[in-house]
C-alpha cells in the first residue's frame, strides 16, 4: 500500500514514537522511508542577526542533523531502506514540500495531543501539516505514563 513514507522528527518523544511506526510500516510494506527535521528560523525581531541567534541557529541545525542521522541508523537496524534531510523554514511547509519531492505515499507525523488555550499558544505542526498535505498523514499521539493520584486516608478516632 505505502511504497515511500515519510516522517518528521523534531526530537520530541511523540516524534520517536512516530518514527517506531514508520519503521513498522516500512517493514510491513517493504517501502523506502525518507526522514525529514525541519529547523524553524528565530523570531527575534531583529533585521539583522545577532551573533548569539546565528550560534543559537548554528547549534538548532546540528541537532536537527544528528536526529536525522540517528533516526537513520535507527531504520538501518531494521534492515529499513532509509533517505533523510534537514531543512530550514516553515515546518509544515517544509514537511508536506518534502514529502512531494520525496514521493511520499504517506507522511508520518507526532503530536502531543494538545487541547484548549496550550494548543491555541503552541500551535499543532501536525495539524497543519494534515491540512496542506496531498498525501494520507498518519499522526501518532504520544504515549504517556498514566498518572495515579495518591490518597492518603486519615483515620479520626472518637
Amino acid at each position: 500500500m505505502f511504497k515511500r513514507i515519510a516522517v518528521a522528527l523534531d526530537g520530541s518523544i511523540c516524534a520517536a514514537q512516530a518514527l517506531d511506526v514508520a519503521i513498522d510500516l516500512a517493514r510491513q510494506n517493504g517501502a523506502l522511508l525518507g526522514i525529514c527535521s525541519v529547523v524553524e528560523p528565530l523570531a527575534t525581531g531583529a533585521t539583522l542577526p545577532s551573533p548569539s541567534s546565528a550560534a543559537i541557529e548554528r547549534g538548532m541545525r546540528a541537532a536537527a542533523h544528528e536526529i536525522v542521522e540517528q533516526a537513520l541508523h535507527r531504520a538501518q537496524a531494521f534492515g529499513i531502506s532509509a533517505v533523510g534531510e534537514t531543512r530550514y523554514g516553515s515546518p509544515v511547509r517544509e514537511i508536506t514540500k518534502y514529502a512531494e519531492t520525496f514521493n511520499a505515499s504517506a507522511i508520518l507525523i507526532g503530536t502531543h495531543g494538545r487541547r484548549g488555550f496550550s494548543r491555541l499558544l503552541a500551535g499543532s505542526v501536525a495539524e497543519g501539516v494534515l491540512e496542506k498535505s496531498l498525501v494520507p498523514v498518519i499522526m501518532v499521539r504520544e504515549k504517556r505514563e498514566p498518572h495515579y493520584r495518591t490518597h492518603q486516608h486519615i483515620g479520626v478516632s472518637a
